[in-house]
């Protein structure tokens, strides 16, 4: 497991205009408050990618063809005998029903379960890391804040260009899946070149995209763009965090996060 530590230089910010204090100790907990989301949302999703496929050994195969035909016996004596081809498809229909809400109340998850949960923990990173960005935006803007954080944010968006565009779509399915960028304008499908595509004359569209650890997708400018779900993209999260508490006047015992 990765955890991330960050050191906060006080218990207070040292500034007498309290409302003012109040005000940016409230986005700096806001930050922290995503910046730990990202980390365990990291973990979950590492921790994911480590499993393999799940896949039904030879001895579970024959039991639920066993339990499928027991379930099938039990059908088709509701239904009489001298079956026509319309009543074959509905008992099909209401075994396989029967035999995957039995398998899931013994605890058996569905397929399509298994293979969502990755896709869930690399958006979850996504969506902690452009929230971050947005209250390091929200702080940088505020009076009298430290000159330094408007060139922290810059550097933030440096280290996660595509972030924003990423993020975007994923908020925008029902546009992309149309082929539809900002403002309901056609994509235009630039090319793309990786270890998962290869469209080097544009023309392929990408949602939720997982190659490795990078979740991409075609962005509303119609290039790909990706974020690492990795140690080293959480690295660069704890360095900006970092620097910015740094930045303010602190008083009262240093803390060490996380508890």
């Amino acid at each position: 497991m990765y955890i991330y530590e960050v050191t906060i230089p006080g218990t207070w910010l040292d500034y007498e205009n309290r409302d003012w204090t109040w005000k940016i100790e409230g986005i700096i907990r806001n930050l922290q408050s995503q910046f730990f989301e990202a980390n365990l949302a990291l973990n979950l999703f590492l921790e994911e990618k480590a499993k393999r496929p799940s896949s039904d050994s030879s001895e579970q195969w024959e039991k639920d063809s066993q339990r499928r035909s027991e379930i099938r016996q039990i059908i088709e004596k509701k239904y009489g005998g001298g079956f026509d081809r319309n009543t074959w498809d509905v008992i099909h229909f209401e075994t396989e029903v029967e035999f995957k809400q039995e398998k899931w109340r013994q605890g058996r998850l569905p397929r399509e379960f298994e293979h969502k949960r990755v896709y869930i923990y690399a958006r979850s990173f996504l969506y902690a890391l452009d929230t971050f960005d947005k209250f390091l935006d929200v702080l940088s803007e505020e009076a009298d804040v430290p000159e330094r954080l408007q060139s922290l944010s810059q550097k933030f968006k440096g280290m996660f260009p595509d972030l924003r565009g990423v993020r975007n779509t994923s908020q925008h399915l029902e546009d992309r899946t149309r082929g539809l960028g900002v403002g309901g304008k056609a994509l235009d499908l630039k090319p793309i070149e990786n270890s998962l595509i290869s469209a080097p004359n544009g023309g392929a569209l990408v949602l939720n995209g997982l190659n490795g650890t990078k979740y991409g997708s075609t962005m509303s400018d119609g290039h790909y763009g990706e974020v690492d779900i990795s140690p080293e993209s959480m690295g660069k999260l704890q360095e900006i965090f970092q620097e910015i508490l740094i930045t303010f006047e602190w008083k009262g015992s240093v803390q060490h996060k996380p508890d």
